[in-house]
């Protein structure tokens, strides 16, 4: 993401992430924003680069769980 610490990053401060969130909130579409529980990973005492297989960007199973979390909580459970 361009940081110099894995900690204070609860949001991410790439443009493309805020225009994203900004434009899912005048529009009436989804937003499955697994940017912004990555970001908030460190108050959990979780290092960001221990759920990437190659330590810099490629999710192992835990960090895709994260993904596949962000997208079910846009479907409400029945």
């Amino acid at each position: 993401m361009g940081l110099t610490s894995e900690r204070d990053c609860d949001d991410d401060p790439r443009p493309y992430v805020q225009a994203l969130r900004e434009f899912a909130a005048a529009h009436p579409v989804g937003l499955a924003d697994a940017s912004r529980r990555y970001g908030r990973l460190w108050r959990q005492g979780i290092p960001y680069n221990t759920l990437m297989l190659n330590g810099i960007n490629h999710p192992d199973a835990v960090g895709m769980r994260i993904f596949v979390d962000a997208i079910m909580a846009l479907f409400p459970s029945g």
